[in-house]
């Protein structure tokens, strides 16, 4: 190999999964640098609380829990031990309890800002402001060039820079999927019933609406919506708001009040071609986004790292490209599964056909009632993996 290398591997983008990657494969014996093009995420305090949550699943916040994250995490985080999921228009549903899955817990709801902050903080040295502008691969090294001319060396280059990635673009790597036309809306919102540690979601013809625990009392809205809608809804003061909520949620939680800021971002189901290359390969929303109705991308990121790390036990074996060819072949199929998976619900759910409704409204309830397909809709809804006992959190 010719050339002095910076390091092992070069990981860029420091969000949730980049972050948390860093801090793995320097567990693994790698020499890692970090560059990220923004700046630190600070960390939540008090009252306000990041709009942008996460729904870990239990083998998510086990890997947490490996890198001594888990305790900085834990104080803002809300474990859940329940999902009620229903119908609008046929009012049938199905309810999941951790111990009937062989659980502690299904997961626990997370702040962005908390995640990331303390995987920032834990990595101490994230190269902030610093973008990537160009990437050469070669045989034995990639090399990455920031926007103020600095080139960096690796053996290996880890691409966590999210759905837009500039280092996918770099590379010459397309993406395929579509735009559901819509988009979801999320605020916290104060409930006049609480949350009763769990997570709710009812199926709409427009799209699901998601209510999820929050630590301090509230739920996290999560409203995929057709774009009119999405228009009128935040267009609506704060109090007209809040009823659309609760009618909405057919008033399980009884009245929802209060809200914070209403956010909006685009659906869309995005898969990258490839998720290797020779030396380079992506992880988390560089590689897939999935729509949000099961609020999986961020485990999904969380599995491509468990699946890295088991490619590149340590720097003697995973830095060859045999090892990031085992990688894509691991995630490849579970990604187009778990894609294919959510895509499929939101097809089904998503119409007011009175022939579909008949059919999901019989199938739901079937589902409630045998284990087996009971099992395989908590894969795809929550991300668990049924029988395999985790810590909830």
């Amino acid at each position: 190999m010719s050339g002095a290398m910076d390091c092992d591997v070069l990981v860029v983008g420091a969000g949730a999964v980049g972050a948390v990657a860093a801090l793995g494969l320097r567990r693994q014996g790698y020499r890692v640098r970090v560059l990220d093009a923004g700046q630190p995420m600070e960390a939540p305090t008090g009252e306000a609380i990041d709009p942008r949550v996460f729904a870990l699943s239990p083998a998510s916040i086990e890997l947490l829990e490996s890198l001594d994250l888990w305790p900085r995490l834990a104080p803002r985080a809300q474990g859940y031990a329940g999902m009620t999921v229903w119908d609008a228009v046929s009012g049938s549903d199905i309810r999941f309890r951790a111990a009937e899955f062989g659980l502690d817990g299904l997961g626990a709801i997370v702040e962005n800002a908390a995640l990331v902050s303390a995987a920032q903080a834990a990595l101490d040295d994230v190269e902030f402001g610093a973008a990537l502008a160009a990437v050469d691969e070669t045989t034995d090294a990639v090399t990455v060039t920031t926007d103020d001319g600095r080139p960096v060396r690796a053996r290996t280059l880890l691409l966590a820079d999210g759905a837009n990635s500039p280092g996918r673009q770099a590379l010459g790597i397309a993406v395929s999927g579509r735009g559901y036309g819509g988009r979801a809306i999320v605020c916290h919102l104060r409930s006049e019933r609480g949350h009763d540690v769990t997570a709710w979601q009812r199926f709409l013809p427009s799209g699901p609406v998601a209510l999820l625990p929050l630590f301090d009392g509230r739920v996290s809205l999560v409203w995929s919506a057709d774009d009119a809608l999405a228009d009128r809804l935040l267009a609506l003061d704060d109090a007209a708001f809040s009823d659309a909520v609760t009618e909405a949620t057919a008033g399980r939680l009884g009245a929802l009040h209060t809200p914070t800021r209403r956010f909006a971002f685009p659906l869309r189901r995005q898969t990258a071609e490839r998720f290797t290359t020779r030396r380079c390969v992506l992880l988390g929303d560089a590689a897939h986004v999935v729509h949000p109705l099961a609020g999986q991308g961020v485990n999904l990121g969380f599995d491509d790292l468990r699946a890295l790390l088991v490619a590149m036990p340590d720097p003697d074996v995973g830095l060859r490209a045999a090892a990031l060819r085992r990688y894509e072949r691991a995630r490849r199929a579970d990604i187009a599964q778990m894609s294919q998976g959510i895509d499929g619900l939101d097809r089904l759910f998503s119409t007011a056909n009175p022939a579909v409704s008949t059919v999901r409204g019989f199938g739901l309830h079937l589902a409630d009632v045998v284990t087996p397909l009971k099992r395989r809709f908590a894969e795809v809804a929550l991300g668990v993996k049924p029988g395999f006992p985790s810590a909830s959190g």
